[in-house]
């Protein structure tokens, strides 16, 4: 039985064809810096450098945005992300892999991406994202990756990943019945026995999924994954916080593409019928 409403979803799925092909052919820029505090600047593929005294600046391919010692910025790109980069990071904007993490802390959210995924590079590793929020950290602290939502694809650059988790055996409530009577001391017992009773696990592969609230720090190809702690939550609330209002409206329009695109499918889904 052929769907009433089927005529006029195929012209609305005709017009947001011709719609999204204009916009594709217009478009000559891959983002807009929307918003720089203190010191930032863009360098372009010829290594001219300008510095940005306001925002709404337009990012083109091998550009590289540089936030210098108390600067940051807030970059939003047109197929997809909002970057907010803090201080003393650099990201370059790549014609292959998409994104280049070149050094710093820098904040990443993508919409959710149907078809292949994006990529971001790093020195360290490369990253398969789909719809995500993470920061990577590339810094005298050290190389890491702390996953707030969605998953991550992460590849090695070279070789395999010597993988290291620790995992904490499911003895607590075992232990608690056996010490009722000293509950007073049950809490400084057991953090002493949760250490006799963590168990490393240690994996090689050349590449892996990060799962949500996770963080990896790197040392070579050495990986240490674990939970992410309170002070990793409250990274993404500093980096949230200077995007602000951006934010907010970044996420608004991701969901309504989202629902957009699932109404695309369910359109083809109805053609094919």
């Amino acid at each position: 039985m052929m769907n009433n409403n089927l005529p006029g979803k195929i012209f609305l799925f005709i017009c947001f064809l011709l719609l999204q092909t204009s916009v594709s052919a217009g478009e000559h820029y891959r983002g807009r810096i929307l918003k720089v505090n203190g010191d930032v600047h863009v360098i372009n593929e010829k290594g001219q450098m300008r510095k940005l005294e306001e925002s709404k600046f337009l990012v083109r391919e091998l550009d590289t945005i540089v936030t210098g010692k108390g600067g940051n910025a807030v970059v939003k790109f047109n197929d997809g992300s909002m970057s907010v980069m803090s201080e003393k990071s650099k990201l370059r904007v790549e014609k292959t892999n998409w994104l280049s993490h070149i050094g710093g802390r820098i904040y990443f959210t993508f919409r959710k991406i149907f078809g292949k995924p994006k990529r971001v590079s790093t020195r360290f590793a490369t990253m398969g994202i789909r719809g995500t929020t993470f920061i990577i950290s590339d810094d005298e602290s050290g190389q890491g990756i702390a996953l707030q939502e969605g998953v991550v694809d992460v590849e090695s650059l070279e070789g395999e990943f010597e993988i290291h988790r620790n995992k904490e055996m499911d003895e607590f409530e075992a232990f608690k019945q056996q010490a009722r009577d000293r509950q007073a001391q049950l809490r400084n017992e057991f953090d002493a026995y949760k250490k006799q009773t963590m168990q490393e696990f240690v994996e090689y592969k050349k590449q892996f999924t990060l799962e949500p609230n996770r963080v990896i720090r790197f040392d070579g190809n050495r990986v240490d994954d674990a939970e992410m702690t309170e002070q990793d939550e409250q990274e993404f609330t500093s980096f949230e916080e200077i995007a602000g209002e951006m934010l907010r409206q970044f996420r608004k329009q991701s969901k309504e593409h989202r629902d957009k695109q699932t109404e695309i499918e369910d359109i083809e889904a109805s053609l094919e019928e």
